[in-house]
């Protein structure tokens, strides 16, 4: 489960983009984040996996702060697809692309 509790987040130049945001998604769901540009998607998802940390409020996965643990402790529950098909595979081949997630993850 991914629990968001009144989430705020303020980006170091001052930009406030998340603003007391709090849902739950179970287990099994499928969620669409969706919304005009700027409007803080990247910014909440990026949450989700730990690449970045709620200036106030709490993300928890299956019920364990994400403040406390590792990218790396998360990427093994929670994966990110990202909106352009170019930044997704990093490695030439989909087998290269899963060895080096195995090795470093």
């Amino acid at each position: 489960m991914i629990e968001a509790q009144d989430v705020h987040f303020t980006y170091p130049s001052g930009v406030e983009a998340l603003k007391g945001i709090s849902l739950t998604i179970h287990n099994g769901e499928f969620v669409a984040i969706m919304g005009q540009n700027g409007a803080g998607k990247t910014t909440l998802v990026k949450h989700f996996n730990g690449l970045l940390k709620p200036t106030k409020g709490k993300v928890l996965i299956d019920e364990v702060d994400t403040t406390k643990v590792s990218v790396a402790t998360l990427a093994r529950n929670v994966g990110f697809v990202f909106q352009n098909p170019d930044n997704q595979l990093f490695s030439e081949t989909v087998e290269d692309e899963i060895a080096f997630a195995l090795k470093n993850f």
